[in-house]
């Protein structure tokens, strides 16, 4: 019993970690740029309905002084899925993202207030993630 109770702890504590993402090949400066943009501009289109969301307030505080970035963000959308009845949802974010001092630029995403559902903050920092990666992508000729 107590093999288990140390198992589901484990796997709490490592669902609880703080996402990570890094840009080999960027400067810090660009890297910089590029996250105050994608939190700017974010983009809540998807091919998954469960993941698409409408957009209805947007207050981002960067400073580049301390290289964090504050986001407080609320989301609607409503949900039809076969054989379901509508769904509506609305969800308050408040992310905090800090570049840190380290080479190649790397930044972490974390929520103020801890969720419930930790899957949830992974999901959106990989959409944050992804979004800086768009805005770094050299365009090909």
């Amino acid at each position: 019993m107590n093999r288990i109770a140390l198992f589901v702890l484990l796997l709490f504590v490592a669902g609880c970690s703080t996402p990570q993402h890094s840009w080999p090949g960027n400067s810090r400066d660009t890297v910089w740029s590029a996250m105050v943009a994608a939190a700017n501009t974010p983009d809540y289109d998807s091919n998954d309905p469960r993941k698409r969301w409408i957009l209805v307030e947007n207050v981002v505080d960067a400073n580049a002084t301390i290289s964090q970035i504050i986001i407080n963000r609320k989301l609607r959308r409503s949900l039809k899925l076969p054989l379901q009845n509508e769904q509506k949802d609305t969800r308050d974010w408040f992310f905090k993202i800090q570049l840190l001092p380290n080479n190649p630029p790397t930044a972490t995403f974390d929520t103020v207030y801890k969720t419930l559902v930790p899957s949830r903050t992974i999901d959106e920092a990989e959409r944050y993630f992804h979004l800086v990666d768009l805005l770094l992508e050299k365009p090909t000729n």
